[in-house]
């Protein structure tokens, strides 16, 4: 049981740094002016499901699975038991990972909202939770051409980042709301395609973490508990486990 309990902990440390490096993607890019923070892709990525969720709520478990070699304290019923219970909290963060990434699909990035939609309006709670079941996963506003930008090449609504310190700023800087796109609307429209790229691939890749961590996690918890109630890998005369 230690043996699967380390590798448990190896996959659930290797998801986390996964989940950690993808919500951080949005975030890097998200530049502008020699300045980060200025140009928010989507604001699903400030509810940090890689961070926290797929991240910081793992990281006890991982510590806890990675701890329980032969000879070690973890390699106890107790080390085991309390395994388990780090991973109940780990299936809770990576949950909420995975959730969140699947509504950011669904509702896409920024630039292909409705000009109604912006960063200020972006949530997500129970009631989002509660009705994913009745959500549509539709991808056409990753497939579909010039997406958020109209035929002019204007673009239709400015969005500022929420309740922060920071400056607020147009979502695509180089499309000032109102006048003439500069540069031309080929710029324009690349720059959307690789805010949609950058939107897929995080949370996409966000959505299989939480998912493999979900079944990483589970293991661990019926590992924890059956190593709690039966015999450990600790020889007899190692004195009372």
């Amino acid at each position: 049981m230690p043996c699967f309990t380390l590798f448990n902990g190896s996959c659930l440390l290797a998801l986390t740094i996964l989940a950690i490096i993808l919500n951080a993607i949005p975030l890097i890019v998200d530049y502008h002016d020699g300045k980060i923070f200025r140009n928010s892709i989507s604001c699903y990525e400030w509810l940090l499901p890689g961070v926290f969720g797929g991240g910081i709520l793992v990281i006890p478990a991982v510590s806890m699975s990675l701890a329980a070699r032969k000879g070690q304290n973890c390699n106890t019923r107790t080390g085991f038991l309390l395994s388990a219970l780090l991973s109940l909290i780990s299936v809770v963060g990576a949950l909420y990972c995975a959730l969140v990434s699947l509504y950011s699909l669904v509702k896409g990035p920024l630039i292909c909202n409705a000009a109604s939609q912006s960063v200020d309006n972006c949530n997500f709670s129970i009631e989002d939770i509660s009705s994913l079941s009745n959500l549509k996963i539709d991808l056409k506003w990753f497939l579909e051409d010039k997406c958020g930008i109209n035929q002019t090449g204007f673009q239709t609504e400015p969005t500022h980042l929420p309740n922060t310190n920071f400056s607020s700023v147009a979502i695509n800087e180089s499309l000032v709301s109102g006048t003439k796109a500069e540069p031309n609307a080929q710029t324009s429209a690349i720059h959307a395609e690789l805010q949609k790229t950058i939107h897929m691939i995080t949370f996409v890749g966000l959505l299989l973490v939480g998912i493999l961590e979900v079944i990483v996690s589970v293991m661990q918890i019926i590992i924890g508990v059956c190593g709690c109630f039966c015999k450990t890998s600790r020889r007899n005369d190692a004195g009372p486990v």
